[in-house]
């Protein structure tokens, strides 16, 4: 047998055994890293485009700052949001209370720093909103491009 097909080894932490770690959710797990770092740099593009397009249509401070705001706190939020994910399902292999605690924490956290940036900050807040829509974007985009894509069944 080679490295790849020999019995399955159980990855564990500190809380105890996971999912067995077979080659089929090694590539699931590489899948997922792969589509998360595109829709991340897909993020980023969008955010970089609408800054320059931005900047260039309302050369205003409060516009530039309003999105690139939006998108910092959106990849950064991303960014956390697939850490979670790939700690709860791909190593624990299991949600747990903890989970959900730290996804609703997370959640008030981005809400917070939301309300803070249009409180106290001189933004324009279309912008802004313009500035939060790079991560859906990016995720849009990796779909389209998921289902055009051929020869690995439409998947990395």
């Amino acid at each position: 047998m080679t490295e790849t097909e020999k019995a399955p080894q159980d990855k564990t932490d500190e809380t105890g055994p996971s999912i067995p770690f077979t080659s089929e959710v090694q590539k699931s797990i590489e899948a997922h890293a792969k589509r998360v770092r595109r829709i991340q740099l897909l993020s980023i593009f969008y955010g970089i485009g609408f800054l320059l397009l931005g900047g260039l249509i309302y050369p205003s401070f409060p516009v530039v700052l309003g999105i690139f705001l939006g998108a910092l706190i959106m990849v950064a939020d991303f960014f956390w949001l697939a850490r979670l994910v790939r700690q709860v399902f791909f190593i624990k292999g299991k949600t747990t209370a903890g989970f959900f605690l730290k996804f609703g924490l997370k959640f008030i956290f981005l809400l917070a720093i939301v309300a803070l940036v249009i409180y106290f900050t001189p933004v324009n807040t279309v912008a802004f909103l313009v500035g939060l829509s790079v991560s859906v974007l990016g995720i849009i985009t990796d779909g389209i491009i998921g289902v055009f894509r051929t020869g690995d069944g439409g998947e990395g």
